[in-house]
């Protein structure tokens, strides 16, 4: 089984995963990304006093996802368990994870979950409802998917926020709110990943 880690170093030209299924390619970032928003550091950065600054998360965010990237494998999880995940409740934190993995401020991030700023702030500790936490996730899944892309998680992070001729014009960051959105833009990665344009 290719790692997580061995995927990112394959060349881009490869196309995403490697050459694996793309069910296991995406268990094994769905895994990792899950990892992520269970972070103990980064639910205390979220914890503590003041508003929260998307650029400094951002920062921990991204140090943190490389380095989940670059460990060994574990032994995989199904998208059972992913959905299991999602149905009990991501932690709220990931919805301020999410937002300063694909947005530069929460302000402009909160529609695309369709919740306020006082809800949002009664997530933290708290549990996502299972549409927050999808979203979440793709936002999480497609950061991932671009960064093994384009070899840097912030030149993932800056093609996410950038309107896109081959998505009709639109950020693609602004089409993961749906599952079908998702797929346009994975298509989109996958297609740069062989060597198309961005």
């Amino acid at each position: 089984m290719v790692s997580v880690a061995t995927a990112r170093s394959l060349p881009v030209r490869t196309g995403l995963g490697g050459g694996r299924p793309f069910g296991e390619f995406r268990s094994a970032i769905d895994q990792v990304v899950l990892e992520l928003f269970r972070s103990r550091e980064l639910h205390q950065a979220l914890h503590g006093p003041g508003n929260v600054n998307l650029a400094v998360l951002w920062d921990d965010v991204a140090r943190l996802l490389d380095a989940l990237k670059r460990r060994p494998a574990r032994a995989l999880r199904g998208q059972r368990d992913v959905h299991r995940h999602l149905v009990e409740g991501l932690p709220g934190e990931a919805l301020f994870i999410a937002a300063a993995m694909a947005f530069d401020s929460l302000k402009d991030a909160l529609p695309l979950f369709d919740v306020s700023a006082k809800t949002a702030r009664a997530r933290l500790g708290a549990r996502l409802s299972s549409a927050e936490g999808e979203i979440a996730l793709r936002i999480g899944r497609v950061l991932s998917m671009a960064g093994d892309a384009f070899a840097s998680l912030p030149a993932a992070r800056t093609w996410l926020l950038t309107p896109n001729f081959a998505l009709g014009g639109a950020v693609p960051r602004d089409l993961l709110k749906t599952a079908e959105g998702e797929q346009l833009v994975v298509a989109e990665l996958q297609a740069h990943a062989e060597g198309g344009p961005v």
